[in-house]
């Protein structure tokens, strides 16, 4: 008898062991992958994990609107509308939001919530708890193996939305210093446009290019956002130009086209002082190397230019060249581009004039042959 308890105890222990496993094991793999990613991506990974961990047929991610006292989609899946937002009053949903804990309901039919989680079955609700405050809900609802849910189906769903919910004011607050950051990155470019008639909204355009050309390529949402930040800053060490080089009119003497060409070397150095930039910087020291080595302040050739100085090199061409200059009209834009594809291989990496390329033909029915 005793050693059947034993044995029942050492068989309970290692059930035990094995959901902790299972948690710490998650928890890790949660945390690599949630920690590069932004709010959207994160939300959208939130809905995935849960779907395949728990087994559910409907998942949704809602964050909580305090003013409005509503919950509103973020992402979903299943039997759920993506603009669907329901009512922070009703009971079951403030319970859950006030005491911050997760609630089941095995038949949501027998349950009074004002139609609010209309068309699903069993349900569990679990808050995103945030620090020191709540941010949202989770919804599962229906499991694909048609039973209840159990307390490890609960446990493991707070490990995830715990570790969600961080990453998501992480996130957050990433993403506000970077909007702090990108204001003050205008203002810059601002005051540098200012000093010249002629590069009036060149940034902002040769911005949207490379914006385009990373659609193109496929670049993920962190290598195009770094991208877009490179691009805003690619100019900024004509600040150091003196004026009257950057207006001049007629030919520039072979020490005022040094100054012009030191331009993005000046830059770096102005910028050096941004740490976590060391990509970005890179981009716009090297954005007018050439392709093949032929030319350029360092000599880099081929995919030894960092690749978001590859991408600024097409769209800056592109815009300098379609732009009027004091020293030269503007050129057209399919002669433009037919001079672009003319110098894939040589000036330019090939797969980004191709890139740009196909965008510029969708946006205006270009054809060269």
């Amino acid at each position: 008898m005793e050693s059947h308890n034993i044995l029942n105890d050492l068989r309970a222990t290692v059930k035990e062991l094995g959901n902790v496993y299972e948690e710490i094991s998650l928890l890790y793999k949660l945390s690599e992958r949630f920690s590069t990613l932004n709010v959207k991506e994160i939300c959208e990974n939130l809905v995935d994990e849960a779907v395949a961990t728990v087994g559910v047929k409907t998942a949704s991610v809602l964050f909580f609107n305090e003013g409005l006292r509503t919950l509103y989609t973020r992402a979903c899946k299943g039997d759920w509308e993506k603009d669907r937002v329901i009512d922070g009053e009703v009971e079951i949903i403030s319970n859950a939001l006030e005491y911050g804990k997760p609630v089941a309901f095995c038949n949501l039919g027998a349950v009074e919530h004002e139609n609010c989680l209309s068309g699903l079955g069993s349900v569990l609700l679990c808050p995103l708890l945030g620090k020191g405050k709540t941010i949202g809900l989770m919804v599962l609802a229906d499991k694909s193996s048609e039973e209840e849910f159990y307390s490890n189906d609960i446990k493991l769903l707070m490990v995830i939305t715990r570790q969600a919910a961080m990453a998501i004011e992480n996130a957050f607050l990433y993403e506000e210093i970077e909007d702090l950051l990108l204001g003050t990155i205008k203002s810059f470019v601002k005051a540098l446009e200012t000093t010249t008639q002629w590069t009036a909204g060149h940034t902002e355009r040769v911005t949207m290019y490379t914006q385009h050309i990373a659609a193109e390529m496929g670049l993920d949402g962190k290598q195009t956002e770094r991208l877009k930040i490179c691009s805003l800053l690619h100019d900024i060490g004509k600040i150091a130009i003196p004026r009257d080089i950057l207006n001049k009119k007629g030919k520039l003497e072979e020490d005022e086209w040094i100054e012009i060409r030191n331009h993005p070397l000046v830059g770096a150095k102005i910028l050096s002082g941004l740490k976590a930039f060391d990509d970005i910087l890179d981009g716009i020291r090297y954005h007018h190397e050439h392709w093949d080595g032929t030319r350029g302040l360092f000599g880099l050739k081929g995919d030894d230019i960092p690749l978001m100085s590859r991408i600024l090199a097409v769209a800056d061409a592109f815009d300098a060249m379609t732009s009027d200059r004091p020293y030269r009209p503007r050129k057209n834009r399919n002669e433009t581009l037919k001079e672009i594809l003319e110098l894939s291989g040589k000036q330019f990496d090939p797969s980004v004039v191709e890139a740009f390329y196909r965008w510029f033909n969708r946006q205006h029915q270009a054809f060269l042959p």
